[in-house]
């Protein structure tokens, strides 16, 4: 009985933290608090779309990150990213949780650069599977931007879900539709603070904020905060030449602590 209670619990709590329409990865990310909107990286085919075309190089990552300390919450993601003149296009695949339950993405998005600004555009096929339900997949639709209003500060904005697809697992039950916002200041080459606002249509607004500071050359070290629920999180980055390195530490105040490290190699330009 206890056992049967646990793995109710689990793919309960599972599948309501799945549906938040959130599929921000990279540790970077995480050790920022989650304010990733205006870095452009390779993880920024899961942040935001809209600063893929920033890129100057072709790259692969992968990242593995482990919630509460729970096997059946763990996720793994991975992908790459071609430059190309015309844009830059980008293939990613993520997932999250069991046998019991699963969410994968197979994430495709292209990306393009014009002047200051960045914008690009995603497509997902996400796939749920609940072993007492059966499998669904759903197709989602997203968008993103980046702009450069001076050197030192930039704008982005994401839209997760433009269609409101539906998941299909339950009557009328529509995937979050997700909305961010926000900006970061760069005073110096070595850091950079960064403040935005997610705002699902059906919550109320979660408002993070995170720094990013180069100690010595290609070592930084990373803190930030996110709120709903209240999460603390501090990390460090190794970056040397074409290989990147990144570990983050996050704090949940509601559930526990949250491990993410992820790699990313620069393959050329």
């Amino acid at each position: 009985m206890k056992f049967l209670f646990l793995i109710v619990t689990l793919t309960s709590v599972t599948f309501s933290f799945s549906q938040s329409g959130s599929y921000q990865f990279g540790a970077r990310n995480s050790a920022m608090g989650g304010a990733s909107l205006t870095l452009a990286d390779e993880y920024s085919l899961f942040n935001n779309i809209g600063a893929l075309g920033r890129l100057d190089h072709h790259s692969i990552f992968a990242g593995y990150q482990n919630r509460y300390g729970i096997t059946e919450f763990q996720t793994i993601a991975g992908g790459a990213v071609y430059k190309h003149r015309l844009g830059n296009a980008g293939v990613g695949y993520y997932k999250f949780g069991d046998d019991l339950f699963s969410e994968q993405r197979l994430h495709l998005a292209i990306g393009n650069q014009l002047q200051m600004v960045s914008l690009g555009l995603g497509v997902d096929i996400i796939q749920y599977h609940v072993e007492s339900v059966g499998t669904k997949q759903v197709m989602v639709v997203e968008f993103g931007g980046l702009a450069e209003i001076t050197p030192q500060l930039f704008f982005g904005a994401h839209i997760f879900n433009i269609t409101q697809a539906e998941t299909g697992l339950q009557s009328d039950e529509s995937l979050p539709t997700v909305m961010k916002a926000g900006f970061s200041y760069r005073p110096s080459d070595e850091l950079i603070l960064s403040v935005e606002v997610e705002k699902d249509l059906d919550f109320d607004e979660i408002i993070k904020a995170g720094i990013e500071y180069m100690i010595v050359k290609d070592i930084f070290l990373r803190t930030g905060i996110s709120t709903r629920p209240f999460i603390a999180a501090f990390g460090i980055g190794f970056h040397p030449k074409r290989l990147k390195l990144d570990y983050a530490f996050s704090d949940d105040s509601e559930l526990g602590n949250i491990h993410e490290i992820t790699i990313a190699y620069q393959l050329g330009k």
